[in-house]
């Protein structure tokens, strides 16, 4: 089992080293979800932390991206890096295609919920997989008791619940003529504050808790996935010491959906 993070900086990248087996790191302009991303030439920083590196690249990739992506897949090779998390598949083609040896994670957020597609992707090639945070504890224990595949879950941390390709915040404030203070705004529905990040590349809606499922037993899990978006720098990594340790940290338990069954009927 290893503890994967992500990070906001590279300083707070170092400060949290001895508390995490692997960064996952988002990739300026081929990233969503995240407010922070990185240049190849901070990547190549974190890697010299020693640690495993997973880069992410989960946007929808455009016709007139496919250029720019091959050459950045052909860096990344580079890098020597342990994974790249992707959303679009057309990264799989191009890694076909172009014989790279990078290792790469499923991660299509909302459909990686059952064994029998992470087993679709093993078949070809694929030997890691991303899983949704809709799915349940016995859920996840199933697909890991059916796949050959390593799983990443996620089990602390604000979650992205929405993401669209419109400028949804930007363009309300342009309506009406108004000025943001920063990218990060927040809507109150139902008497709970949901975060919003308006980027280049759309618009991220994020839950109104922060995930704490960190005293639930997932030993069997390859890859425990902390996430600092939002979070202050000093309260994460005492997060990370205290699991660490052991120990329970100051923020309330939040299981999610993992003791909590998604169904929908249509009436």
């Amino acid at each position: 089992m290893f503890i994967a993070s992500t990070i906001n900086n590279i300083k707070q990248a170092q400060n949290i080293k001895d508390y995490i087996d692997a960064y996952l790191v988002p990739i300026k302009d081929f990233s969503i979800n995240y407010p922070n991303t990185f240049k190849l030439e901070e990547i190549k920083t974190i890697k010299n932390l020693k640690k495993q590196v997973f880069v992410i690249i989960n946007k929808n990739i455009h016709n007139n991206e496919l250029t720019s992506l091959e050459n950045l897949l052909k860096q990344i090779e580079t890098l020597n890096i342990d994974g790249i998390i992707f959303y679009d598949i057309s990264i799989v083609n191009i890694s076909q295609k172009l014989k790279l040896k990078t290792k790469l994670v499923w991660n299509q957020e909302h459909l990686a919920t059952n064994y029998g597609t992470v087993n679709y992707w093993y078949e070809k090639g694929v030997k890691y997989a991303y899983l949704s945070s809709e799915l349940t504890k016995r859920e996840i224990d199933e697909i890991k008791n059916n796949t050959k595949a390593k799983l990443f879950v996620n089990i602390f941390g604000y979650l992205p619940m929405f993401t669209s390709r419109r400028h949804l915040v930007q363009n309300y404030l342009d309506t009406f003529n108004l000025n943001a203070q920063n990218n990060i705004q927040t809507i109150n529905k139902e008497e709970k504050d949901y975060k919003i990040n308006d980027t280049n590349n759309g618009t991220v809606v994020y839950s109104n808790y922060i995930l704490n499922a960190t005293d639930i037993d997932f030993s069997n899990i390859d890859y425990l996935v902390f996430s600092s978006i939002f979070i202050d720098e000093n309260d994460f990594l005492e997060v990370l010491k205290n699991y660490k340790e052991n120990k329970q940290n100051k923020f309330p338990k939040e299981t999610g959906f993992l003791y909590k069954e998604t169904i929908y009927k249509v009436k």
